[in-house]
């Protein structure tokens, strides 16, 4: 992506246990006819929530459309594979 698109983006956050997978699931069960990716910043080395959201997939949401960077912060530890995530994930056809 060469040129300054600007994309949408809806950042989720907080505490453990304070309803963010539960939310993204409304989201991705209910789009409103928004076009849905999920990017989910894995700090620990080992996934959950991006295992959990992938096994809600759906024709909303395929599971190609959701990418975990795991193992960091995605502002300092896994910031070089953000761009490239959301240039892939643009890069896909639209269903």
């Amino acid at each position: 992506m060469s040129d300054l698109t600007k994309i949408p983006v809806t950042v989720i956050t907080g505490f453990l246990g304070s309803g963010k997978t539960t939310l993204i699931r409304h989201l991705m069960q209910n789009p409103q006819g928004k076009r849905l990716a999920i990017l989910v910043n894995e700090f620990g080395t080992v996934g959950v929530d991006g295992d959990i959201l992938k096994a809600c997939a759906d024709e909303n949401c395929p599971e190609e459309n959701i990418v975990e960077l795991a193992n960091g912060c995605i502002c300092c530890t896994v910031a070089d594979d953000f761009i490239p995530t959301i240039e892939a994930l643009l890069a896909m056809p639209q269903r």
